[in-house]
């Protein structure tokens, strides 16, 4: 006959989060139905935390005050908070519902509080594997090492840290419990909300006693791949809490560290340089554990197995903290998952060089994937050959067409103005596009939330994009370079502050973030250094893809010279607005301290030339040329 709960205040109120697993719970109330401590001074509240099919006891079955809540899903954490409100106990505690009690545990609880003298203890007790847990191999791995919880380094009724604040078989004051305000329901995965807590109830004074003698076990068999996709969440979850702290030592970090552009860059690097071989490892650990299973790890196995899981459960760990910062998990790109199509704008300028404008348009009908939704929007600036009027007639094209030439960084932003794209790509006019450009430049966004701009290689180009090239130009075998080029450099890149533009991918949050080009740099020279700088400066990083070549016709003559001229000059005012020194031409080592700058979104953002001049369609059918008269 079960206790009436409201008969007599207990002295301790257990606490057992559960979801969908009504044979586990069975089997902890069973324990819980022989401890040794007198029935009048426990009380335990169960709480099913939106089950499907919701958890049913027959608390009559028991012989000691039993009571079942419910709530919709929200997480242990949250769970956790039900119970402990409903809790009348001066101490609480908390269990997994997977745990196998000593049937002294409850008393040498209630034992330790008296014996400790104080309410700023958590009281921590054992939690080892069961015997039929230990038939998995990979548990063995867990049990007898310090891959899960860290029972190695804890030292027996001594106090520890924060980071030991297990929720699987702990009890602690019920009012420092509720001064710390519990649980955040913001954690609602049952990984980091209890050691969340255990920050909180430090800052308030609370430590955490090691009992070795409070004893429970563990009725949970742990898998390779379990452990791996725990590594990740655990990295979402600490990363969440460091930043809701501001504190980077929760990532293990030295105090005063920021999560910034260089921490995440690093994080972001070793991911990609590792993943494939976590991966690998995950799978021959799996193949090992399933001809081991039943049998017992030799210490020579557990020895190398235990250092190898640490060392590349990390990948998984930071792949989580890139989850959480910036929104994507590289591994999802690096095992080939591609997320749905978006629209793609191509911006393009011309002035007089329709054979060149003809060549690029061409190539780009040659390459873009089937499956991929594009904008083409090509700005004339103001051409005498016939560009303008060739541009009108082709039907998969946007054109605006200037009065006079308004030059690149102007055009460039009036077409900007009217895309709609998530990525924007930069072309120039005398670009040849090689097969699989657009997908392996995109990739790299795909990779790294943090990528801003991507840049091309190709055969003239700067900032270490150029690739040399002497075979012939015919279209052919120029793509079949680019084919063998981008073989041996697969997915294989370079981080830099500025790119050149001659094809260049933007993730619209630069744009967002940056605006357009600035148009002091008209009418070209330095205006692409300026936007990816304030790209890099704004906190996003660039890259070049070094497995895409294009090819980017030469030119000489009166051309160049003009070039050169307008390139002297625009430095100085490249080199005045960044406080380089203007008579060192190209001298960037100025910028060595950028990371450091504090920049406002005013001192980085460039308006658009014009407001967008509403919706264009991703691809025209009708055979009329669409054409923008543009206002200057």
């Amino acid at each position: 006959m079960a206790i009436d709960r409201l008969a007599a205040r207990p002295k301790l109120s257990v606490v057992v989060p559960t979801y969908g697993r009504p044979d586990k719970l069975e089997a902890l109330l069973a324990t819980i139905e022989r401890q040794t401590l007198a029935r009048e001074r426990f009380e335990v509240i169960v709480v099913d935390d939106g089950t499907p099919q919701p958890i049913a006891l027959d608390v009559a079955r028991y012989s000691f005050a039993l009571e079942l809540l419910r709530q919709p899903n929200a997480g242990p954490g949250a769970a956790r908070n039900l119970g402990a409100a409903r809790a009348r106990g001066e101490l609480v505690m908390f269990l997994n519902d997977d745990a196998v009690l000593a049937q002294d545990l409850f008393e040498v609880h209630l034992k330790a509080h008296r014996d400790a003298r104080s309410s700023k203890v958590a009281v921590l007790g054992t939690f080892t594997f069961t015997r039929e847990s230990l038939e998995e191999p990979f548990t063995q791995l867990c049990a007898e090492s310090n891959l899960l919880f860290d029972f190695v380094n804890l030292r027996d009724r001594e106090l520890h840290p924060w980071q030991f604040f297990w929720t699987c078989n702990l009890s602690l004051s019920k009012a420092e419990f509720d001064a710390v305000g519990g649980f955040d329901p913001r954690f609602r995965e049952a990984i980091v909300e209890d050691v969340e807590l255990g920050y909180r109830l430090q800052q308030n004074g609370v430590q955490v006693l090691f009992r070795a003698d409070a004893k429970s076990e563990h009725a949970h068999a742990l898998t390779v791949d379990g452990y791996f996709k725990r590594a990740l969440r655990l990295g979402v979850n600490l990363a969440r809490m460091a930043r809701k702290h501001d504190d980077p030592t929760i990532l293990w970090l030295p105090a005063g560290s920021k999560l910034n552009r260089s921490y995440l860059l690093s994080a972001q690097m070793t991911v990609e340089a590792y993943h494939e071989s976590a991966e690998k490892f995950v799978e021959a650990t799996r193949r090992w554990a399933e001809s081991k299973r039943g049998q017992a790890v030799t210490a020579a196995e557990r020895e190398k197995l235990v250092a190898l899981t640490r060392k590349l459960s990390h990948i998984a760990y930071l792949r989580g903290v890139l989850l959480e910062i910036t929104g994507t998990d590289p591994g999802a790109a690096l095992a080939g998952v591609r997320p749905p199509r978006e629209l793609v704008s191509i911006i393009a300028c011309s002035y007089n060089a329709l054979e060149k404008t003809k060549n690029c348009v061409e190539s780009l009908r040659r390459t873009l994937p089937a499956d991929q939704p594009v904008e083409l929007l090509f700005v004339d600036n103001g051409s005498s050959d016939g560009s303008a009027e060739w541009l009108a007639a082709q039907t998969d094209v946007r054109l605006l067409a200037n009065a006079e030439n308004l030059g690149a960084p102007k055009a460039r932003n009036q077409a900007l103005a009217r895309a709609r794209g998530k990525h924007v790509v930069f072309l120039d006019n005398d670009i040849v596009l090689t097969p699989g450009w657009l997908e392996r430049m995109l990739y790299f966004v795909e990779l790294d939330g943090r990528t801003g701009c991507v840049g091309a290689c190709a055969d003239r180009a700067s900032h270490g994009q150029e690739v040399a090239y002497s075979g012939p130009t015919d279209y052919e075998s120029v793509a079949a370079f680019a084919r063998s080029h981008g073989a041996m450099n697969a997915r294989k890149t370079k981080v830099m502050a500025t790119l050149a533009s001659f094809c260049i991918l933007v993730r619209r949050e630069v744009i967002d973030a940056i605006g357009g080009f600035d148009e002091r740099f008209s009418p070209w020279g330095f205006e692409d250094d300026d936007f990816t700088l304030r790209a890099f400066a704004a906190g996003f990083t660039n890259r070049i893809a070094l497995d895409v070549f294009v090819r980017h016709d030469t030119y000489s003559g009166a051309k160049l010279e003009r070039h050169v001229a307008l390139l002297e000059r625009n430095w100085k005012l490249f080199a005045v607005k960044w406080g380089l020194d203007p008579e060192r031409y190209g001298d960037l080592s100025g910028l060595k301290d950028l990371d450091h700058r504090t920049f406002t979104r005013d001192q980085l953002f460039c308006d658009f030339a014009e407001a967008p001049a509403g919706a264009l369609p991703v691809q025209k059918s009708v055979s009329q040329p669409a054409v923008e008269t543009a206002r200057s």
